[in-house]
């Protein structure tokens, strides 16, 4: 069952709280009265407390706090500031986000040489499938986790990729390959890493935003 979310005036309450107390820090969890995107959330260093509480999704968390982490304090803290508005009720389905978002990062790299995008493109589909609510097989997830073989030392960024696709078919692992081909994908596809984590700053809160 699709968990949707829930204890909304909670999260806006919480979130206002820490904002006020200037409780935001980066590179720590929660030292018990500060913490990051997720500590703020979870008051803990475990994001299935904040998945439990708010109906939030794990992969969703862990691409935000990879933004958080990355911009400068004050648009890191506007960022978490942001996310009670982009939410916006209770029963809210965010399972497919973190899908799109990753379907959007890949379509951003740049165009590569044949073989290399051919490792791409697969990806791509798979994650469009995952974010339509359709099934992309272990076969099809596999061969493409296969495929970037040859080129993975020439390409960083497709190799974390396609191990995303590959771990796509394995829950236990989706949450923490998202967030590494969101990272690879934004220094990849931007020599100003700072900007690329704006623009997925901005791409996460509108696909929160539209989600029904």
């Amino acid at each position: 069952m699709t968990e949707l979310t829930k204890n909304f005036d909670l999260l806006k309450k919480q979130v206002a709280e820490h904002i006020a107390a200037d409780e935001l820090i980066q590179g720590t969890y929660w030292d018990g009265s500060r913490g990051c995107f997720i500590g703020c959330l979870s008051h803990s260093k475990d994001p299935i407390i904040a998945v439990e509480k708010f109906g939030l999704t794990l992969p969703l968390l862990r691409i935000a706090e990879g933004i958080f982490e990355a911009l400068p304090a004050i648009e890191a803290r506007a960022f978490f500031a942001a996310l009670p508005a982009a939410i916006g009720r209770n029963g809210k389905d965010l399972s497919k986000v973190h899908w799109l978002f990753l379907a959007a990062e890949l379509r951003s790299l740049p165009k590569q040489e044949a073989e290399i995008q051919a490792v791409i493109d697969p990806v791509i589909v798979g994650m469009d499938l995952l974010a339509n609510g359709e099934e992309w097989s272990a076969h099809d997830a596999h061969a493409a986790y296969v495929a970037h073989a040859a080129y993975v030392a020439h390409v960083a960024h497709v190799a974390h990729a396609a191990h995303a696709a590959h771990a796509a078919a394995d829950a236990a692992y989706a949450a923490d390959a998202a967030s590494y081909a969101a990272s690879y994908a934004a220094h990849a596809a931007h020599a100003d890493a700072r900007a690329a984590r704006r623009r997925q700053r901005d791409l996460l809160l509108t696909l929160i935003s539209e989600a029904v």
